[in-house]
């Protein structure tokens, strides 16, 4: 999966700037910063949860910067946001 130079403004304000990211099959990747950071909307600008002004995302060597959230859920590309006790079993 990539994140190419993607932008992100919400209500005309720029949250992410250039973005970018790549990570390959079978990887493990923590995005880890301090509140603010942009770390939640870059994962809801893979998602398409939020639009993004530029860039795009990749997913197996396909653009889907154009898809829908459900779409892109059925590709296999999931978020589960934290504190949402989702997995109450694990520790």
């Amino acid at each position: 999966m990539g994140v190419e130079d993607v932008y992100v403004e919400l209500d005309g304000v720029p949250i992410l700037r250039g973005v970018c990211l790549n990570v390959e099959r079978g990887e493990t990747v923590i995005l880890l910063g301090r509140n603010g950071a942009g770390k939640t909307t870059t994962m809801r600008s893979v998602m398409r949860i939020v639009p993004i002004k530029s860039g795009r995302i990749m997913f197996e060597g396909r653009d889907i910067t154009g898809l829908k959230t459900h779409d892109v859920a059925r590709m296999g590309i999931g978020y589960a946001p934290e504190d949402r006790k989702i997995f109450t079993d694990l520790t």
